[in-house]
């Protein structure tokens, strides 16, 4: 159970991919306007304490929402890590600064994977994403509007198909939701950078295989 103190302030509730609703909320943060954005599943919630007269300005609420607002659209769910300094520069104004707090995320796929990617766009931020262009003799239709920018690998790569997008740092560092939708393709994608991300997934992939070897 984790304990929601009462300097903390509620923003609204999310529904994650899995269907379950969080509470997202903003810590006090002493001799800042600002606090570190946070959620939690409902049901593991105790309010600590509570006081009257501790509601804050509707500004101040609006500003968090807005805050909120551009953290989900760049996470792609609710994990917003627990810096806040890097939320604050990745809600920054500044494109420059936005960008610092991006990390790229490479991987290729087999075929029939890439099929589901192209198709889900909703899922990170189109400006964001990076597509494979199809192999000469590719007949699969695309919008001509999405970002197919990225050249194919070689047709006899079993993996021709390059994916990027740009991502916080920690949604690529720790993010379960984004582990379970890209490790959820198995063998048919194969990451490139970053390295961790590559091992995590190749450890992963071996361990389940160790499951089906012979004791």
């Amino acid at each position: 159970m984790t304990c929601l103190r009462s300097a903390s302030a509620p923003i609204t509730f999310c529904l994650d991919n899995a269907r379950v609703w969080y509470l997202v909320f903003e810590e006090d943060a002493i001799g800042t306007g600002v606090g570190l954005i946070r959620s939690e599943r409902i049901d593991r919630l105790a309010l600590r304490r509570s006081e009257r007269g501790n509601r804050r300005s509707d500004e101040a609420h609006s500003q968090a929402l807005r805050r909120l607002e551009l953290l989900l659209h760049h996470s792609g769910g609710i994990y917003f890590g627990h810096d806040l300094k890097s939320q604050l520069r990745l809600a920054s104004p500044n494109a420059r600064i936005r960008a610092k707090q991006l990390v790229t995320l490479r991987f290729c796929c087999q075929g029939w994977c890439f099929a589901f990617i192209r198709e889900g766009l909703q899922r990170y931020p189109i400006e964001h994403t990076r597509l494979s262009r199809p192999l000469s003799g590719d007949t699969w239709w695309f919008h001509p509007e999405a970002p197919h920018v990225l050249e194919p690998g070689s047709p006899a790569d079993s993996h021709p198909y390059p994916v990027e997008l740009d991502l916080p740092s920690w949604t690529v560092a720790a993010d379960i939701d984004l582990r379970n939708w890209l490790f959820g393709f198995g063998a048919g994608i194969r990451i490139e950078d970053p390295a961790e991300l590559r091992q995590e997934h190749q450890e992963r992939l071996q361990a389940a295989l160790a499951v089906y070897q012979p004791a």
